[in-house]
């Protein structure tokens, strides 16, 4: 049953990333009859909710003290430290320091899409993904003013490269510093990310984001129906 919910998300994503080329420098309003893929409305889900969420999507991962740090706050934080896929583990580099909705979210976009998407364009499977610490208390683009980033609620993770099971490194880059193979894979996972998250920045949006993938779960107004991707 596991594997035909898989083959149905990854028929999904091979659509999704079919449909769309490069994220272009666009914002996606979406109707209130779109698909909800993206962020559920904030809410405060348990301990013992949030367990059985990132258990079912096989997740290891373990509870961390809720932070207050100022402005900065994550009520349920979860350090996610890996994803059985196959029977294979899937370190993720960084231990980031995560909400468990966005915990949540990335185990079902990485096991369902990017897994499926690394062996159709590249033949080979996940290894690793290396990525950041997730929870920083910061200002956006660490400025000394302005509004609060979505690192600083552990509702961000920044995404710098898939390692592949075959030895393969693929750092995220702009397509014209890549092998063919490797952008399109980047693009059809970039492309699929705007489904599943709220914010989605890669390179081409700006400087700040040219070597990494961003991807949030927050908020752009009072309901989950407009997302930035580009």
């Amino acid at each position: 049953m596991r594997n035909r919910g898989r083959s149905r998300k990854f028929a999904l994503a091979i659509a999704l990333a079919l449909g769309c080329s490069a994220p272009a420098r666009t914002a996606l309003a979406q109707t209130n009859d779109s698909p909800q893929q993206g962020a559920e409305p904030v809410n405060v889900i348990t301990s013992a909710e949030c367990q059985a969420r990132l258990e079912a999507l096989h997740a290891t991962f373990s509870f961390t003290p809720p932070v207050a740090e100022g402005d900065c706050a994550i009520p349920l934080p979860v350090r996610l430290r890996a994803l059985a896929i196959g029977a294979a583990d899937i370190p993720l580099t960084g231990e980031p320091v995560l909400d468990c909705r966005l915990a949540e979210r990335l185990a079902d976009w990485i096991g369902n899409v990017v897994e499926p998407l690394a062996r159709h364009h590249l033949g080979s499977g996940l290894a690793a993904i290396e990525t950041g610490p997730g929870y920083v208390c910061r200002n956006r683009n660490n400025e000394v003013a302005g509004k609060l980033s979505e690192h600083a609620k552990g509702n961000a993770l920044d995404i710098a490269a898939f390692a592949l099971r075959d030895g393969r490194r693929v750092a995220v880059r702009p397509a014209d510093q890549l092998a063919p193979a490797e952008a399109t894979f980047l693009a059809a996972a970039r492309a699929t990310a705007c489904g599943y998250f709220l914010t989605v920045l890669g390179p081409g949006s700006d400087a700040a984001h040219a070597e990494h993938l961003h991807v949030d779960l927050g908020l752009h107004g009072r309901t989950t129906n407009y997302r930035i991707c580009e």
